[in-house]
C-alpha cells in the first residue's frame, strides 16, 4: 500500500514539470508580447519627448517675451562685433542671472571682414569674446550645460571640440537644438549682414531681416569698418513690429546639428552646427547661421536628403550651397517629420514637414501684410 502510495506521488511530482514543448511555447508568447509593446513603449517616448521639447520652447519664447517686456524689444539673434547670440541675452529671463553677469558682451571691430580690416588698416584678432583663451567666463558659459537649449530626441553629444585653429578652440562646446526665426527672404546668411565690400546696400539687408529673432551688427564695427559714426539700420524687433500678429509668426524653432567629417577627403565637415551663448565665427562675420535661421528653405531638407546622396556630392559650391541650407533650415529628430516651433505669442505648435513653402514662408514674415489662415 505504501509502495503504491509512492508511485502516486511520484507521478504528481512528474506533472508539475514543464515539458521542452511548453517552454518554448512561453517564450514565443513573451517574445510575441515584447515585440507588441516595444512600439507602444516607443511611441510613448516620443511624445514624451516631443512635449519636453515644446516646453523647453515655451520656456524660451517667455524669457524672450519678458526681455522684450524690459528692453522694449526682443534679443537680437546674433550681434557682430559681439559674438553673442540669442540665448545669451536671455539668460536672465531663465534664472541664470549669475551666469549673464559674468559674460563679456561689450563691442568689438571683430566682426569687420578681411577686406573691410585691410581697406580701414584695422589690425584684428582672431575671434574677439569668444575665443579661448580670450575671456574664460564666456568659453565656461559655452561649456555649460543647460537642458533649456536641448531637445531630448537630438542624438548630438553633450559636448563637442570646436575651432579649427587652437586661438578659436572651444574643447568642451555645448551645442543647440533651437534657433531663432530671422528671414523668410533668403537662404544665404550672407544676404543678412551689412558689408560695402559685398555690394548689400543697407535697405537690402533690413528688408531682408524680416523676422523677429534678428541678427544686428554692433556700433563699434559700423564705426570702425564703415567710419560711420551715425550708421542707422533698424535691427532691433519691438512687439509692435510684428504688424502680421504674434500668434501668425514664428519666433523660434527646432534644428540638427551635423559636423561629419564630408568624403571623400575627411577635412571638411558639413558644419550644420548650432551651438549656445555666443561664437567666435559670429565675431569674425562667418556664420550667423549657428544661432539663427530662415523659413525659406523647406522644413526638415536635412531628412530629405538621403546619406548616399549627400556623399555623391562633389563639387565644393554644390555643398557649400546645400549645407548652408540644411544649417539655415529648420528641422527636428522627432518621428513623423515634424518640427516643434514657438510663434510670437509665446504658444507652441508641431507643424508637419508638408506644409506648404509659401505657408511656412509666410509664418516667418512678422510684416507682410498676407493673411494666414488656420493651419
Amino acid at each position: 500500500m505504501r509502495h503504491t502510495k509512492d508511485i502516486c506521488s511520484y507521478r504528481f511530482r512528474l506533472r508539475v514539470a514543464f515539458t521542452l514543448v511548453e517552454l518554448l511555447v512561453v517564450i514565443a508568447i513573451i517574445g510575441i508580447l515584447i515585440g507588441m509593446l516595444l512600439p507602444a513603449v516607443s511611441q510613448v517616448r516620443e511624445a514624451a519627448n516631443r512635449a519636453y521639447c515644446s516646453n523647453n520652447l515655451r520656456q524660451m519664447a517667455t524669457a524672450c517675451h519678458n526681455y522684450q517686456s524690459s528692453f522694449q524689444r526682443y534679443p537680437e539673434g546674433a550681434v557682430i562685433g559681439q559674438g553673442a547670440s540669442w540665448s545669451a541675452h536671455i539668460l536672465p529671463q531663465l534664472d541664470q542671472a549669475p551666469m549673464a553677469s559674468r559674460l563679456l558682451l561689450e563691442d568689438t571691430s571683430e566682426g569687420c571682414t578681411n577686406a573691410d580690416r585691410n581697406r580701414r588698416g584695422i589690425s584684428g584678432g582672431s575671434g574677439g569674446h569668444w575665443a579661448s583663451p580670450d575671456d574664460d567666463a564666456n568659453e565656461q558659459a559655452c561649456e555649460t550645460f543647460l537642458p533649456v537649449f536641448r531637445c531630448p530626441s537630438d542624438p548630438v553629444a553633450e559636448f563637442i571640440p570646436s575651432g579649427g585653429i587652437a586661438a578659436d578652440r572651444i574643447e568642451e562646446r555645448i551645442p543647440c537644438s533651437y534657433l531663432g526665426s530671422a528671414t523668410s527672404a533668403t537662404i544665404n546668411q550672407n544676404e543678412l549682414i551689412v558689408s560695402d565690400t559685398q555690394g548689400r546696400s543697407r535697405a537690402e539687408v533690413k528688408e531682408r531681416r524680416n523676422g523677429i529673432i534678428i541678427p544686428n551688427q554692433a556700433s563699434r564695427y559700423f564705426r570702425d569698418c564703415f567710419g560711420d559714426k551715425n550708421f542707422y539700420l533698424k535691427t532691433r524687433v519691438a512687439s509692435d513690429d510684428v504688424e502680421d500678429g504674434l500668434s501668425n509668426t514664428l519666433m523660434l524653432g527646432e534644428t540638427v546639428f551635423d559636423s561629419t567629417p564630408y568624403p571623400p577627403q575627411n577635412i571638411a565637415n558639413r558644419s550644420i552646427d548650432h551651438w549656445v551663448f555666443g561664437s567666435p565665427q559670429v565675431d569674425k562675420l562667418i556664420e550667423i547661421s549657428e544661432f539663427v535661421g530662415t523659413t525659406a528653405v523647406e522644413l526638415n531638407l536635412y531628412h530629405k536628403n538621403p546619406e548616399e546622396a549627400l556623399d555623391r556630392i562633389s563639387t565644393k559650391s554644390t555643398v557649400e550651397n546645400l549645407f548652408e541650407q540644411m544649417e539655415m533650415g529648420f528641422a527636428s529628430w522627432h518621428a513623423g517629420g515634424t518640427v516643434n516651433f514657438a510663434f510670437g505669442d509665446g504658444s507652441t505648435r508641431l507643424l508637419s514637414d508638408d506644409i506648404s513653402a509659401d505657408l511656412i514662408r509666410r509664418l516667418g514674415d512678422r510684416d507682410d501684410g498676407e493673411s494666414i489662415d488656420e493651419f
